[in-house]
């Protein structure tokens, strides 16, 4: 009863707090500091069909999922950042035999609570955040996240192939789609200044928001970003390790990069990354449009393919496809979109699997 009180309470605030214009959602105090929001809410229509049933549910599609965050500034280098998720129920843990409460908002949602350190010899950051390599295999200048992304895990991850008999066969989307991308953790980040478009990072970090995990993190990464007139390059490589609580290291390496032609609205993403211990690689690539069709706001659209190949266990092929349009209706800082994904799975056991499809229908509105 009282994680409903305060979803309605925290939805009627971020609703009042949005219709605000986006320069009211700074304030500053005469001491020279400075407090801004931001935040969206972001809910969407899965129609997921597994070639047996479908099941349709309402979600938050965790790929950008609805959150609120704050900074406070001062005149001084250091800032503080904190960020959350709302709590509302997450598509990656959605699936044809479980759905989450629609609320249930608990300390594993806390996303980022950091001090920011602005350096001559770069940034330092410490505490719940980003490590340097999370987004590392999703960077995409055609900003698509909300309904395409080499994350399948986050928007569909939880969702099961069926066998040729009809039968759930406890093989998931996640566990066969993994790019291989880093997460947050309680960490020590650094991020060099940029030269000649380029800068480096490394982090260090550990699990605080689950209990029972203490395993060990680090990561280093190279990322890149140059205009040249009309066209925008945007990447990023880096390699992530984990530290096995009881023995073994665990290593991923993954990384995208992204093109824009903004004279003619087109763009281009390719991502990549594999399992070092040889369970698992891929490439996804997405193309896109974004132009104005209507005077509300842009329209993008955008198709998108992925190959992944020895997830679980060697020999074994993962496939999909998508198309998707996003409109957007600037005045009301919102985003409408549907999208449409196929999946087949295959490996070298003697089992088939069905191929899956899924629609997804939804909006994300920015206060």
């Amino acid at each position: 009863m009282q994680k409903h009180l305060f979803a309605s309470g925290l939805i009627y605030a971020l609703v009042f707090a949005s219709m605000a214009t986006a320069e009211r959602n700074t304030h500053s105090f005469g001491n020279g500091t400075e407090f801004s929001w931001y935040g969206w809410f972001h809910f969407a229509e899965q129609i997921f069909d597994d070639g047996e049933s479908t099941t349709s549910t309402l979600v938050d599609v965790t790929s950008a999922g609805s959150r609120f965050g704050f900074y406070l500034r001062g005149q001084s280098p250091v800032s503080f950042h904190f960020e959350t998720g709302l709590g509302f129920r997450p598509s990656t843990k959605t699936s044809q035999i479980n759905k989450p409460d629609f609320f249930d908002w608990d300390r594993t949602d806390l996303r980022k609570v950091q001090i920011r350190y602005n350096s001559p010899i770069g940034e330092f950051r410490i505490g719940q955040g980003s490590m340097n390599m999370d987004g590392g295999a999703e960077v995409d200048l055609g900003d698509a996240a909300i309904v395409a992304k080499s994350n399948i895990n986050e928007l569909f991850g939880s969702y099961e192939f069926r066998d040729g008999a009809g039968n759930l066969t406890g093989i998931n989307l996640g566990s066969v789609f993994d790019n291989f991308d880093n997460g947050r953790r309680f960490r020590l980040r650094y991020d060099s200044p940029s030269f000649a478009g380029f800068s480096i990072g490394g982090s260090y970090g550990r699990e605080v928001l689950k209990s029972g995990v203490d395993d060990r993190y680090y990561d280093v990464a190279l990322r890149y970003y140059q205009r040249f007139d009309r066209f925008e390059v945007k990447g990023a490589l880096g390699t992530a390790y984990t530290d096995v609580d009881g023995g073994g290291t665990l290593q991923e390496t993954a990384g995208s990069i992204s093109m824009r032609d903004d004279q003619t609205g087109l763009d281009l993403t390719v991502a990549g990354g594999q399992n070092n211990s040889g369970t698992g690689d891929y490439a996804w690539v997405k193309a896109g449009w974004s132009g104005a069709l209507v005077a509300v706001g842009d329209t993008r659209i955008m198709a998108e393919v992925f190959r992944g190949s020895d997830y679980l266990t060697s020999g074994s092929e993962s496939d999909m496809w998508g198309l998707s349009l996003i409109q957007n209706f600037d005045r009301q800082r919102l985003e409408a979109y549907i999208g449409y994904k196929e999946f087949s799975y295959e490996d070298t056991s003697p089992t088939t699997y069905q191929d899956a499809s899924v629609w997804q229908i939804g909006a994300r509105w920015k206060f």
